[in-house]
């Protein structure tokens, strides 16, 4: 199974969806770390650069997608983890998910994204495949 590292970037303080999706990749059998909240994208990276994730999550609300995304691919790649998949899920408007998909967004799950797209989509981005599955 898969290593995931999810996070909560910002000051965005709504992890109730961050944490049932923890679970659900826990009992698919994936090994889970979630960040917990008020971390930026220097952590993120600093974490991923420790533990070797196979893909990053990263959920908002409340937060800004594509810059605080941005920023964290920036810091992925001074760590030297650029080909690392992205995941995104959370409140993403249509014109959002164009701009992640763009920026080569791995998979986005919207709000209401069913428990085995989800782990279908890790599992994907895992892969490397880098259609969504929605």
């Amino acid at each position: 199974m898969a290593r995931i590292l999810l996070a909560k970037l910002g000051t965005d303080a709504h992890d109730n969806g961050v944490t049932v999706v923890a679970e659900w990749l826990r009992q698919a059998g994936h090994e889970v770390d979630y960040t917990g909240l008020y971390v930026t994208p220097e952590q993120v990276a600093e974490m991923a650069r420790r533990r070797r994730p196979d893909v990053i999550g990263v959920s908002f609300l409340a937060s800004e997608p594509v810059y605080l995304s941005a920023r964290l691919r920036e810091q992925l790649e001074k760590q030297g983890m650029a080909e690392t998949p992205l995941v995104v899920g959370g409140v993403v408007t249509p014109a959002i998910e164009a701009k992640l998909r763009e920026m080569g967004i791995a998979h986005i799950f919207p709000p209401g994204s069913r428990r085995h797209a989800i782990l279908d989509g890790i599992a994907a981005a895992v892969a490397g495949d880098r259609r969504n599955i929605l």
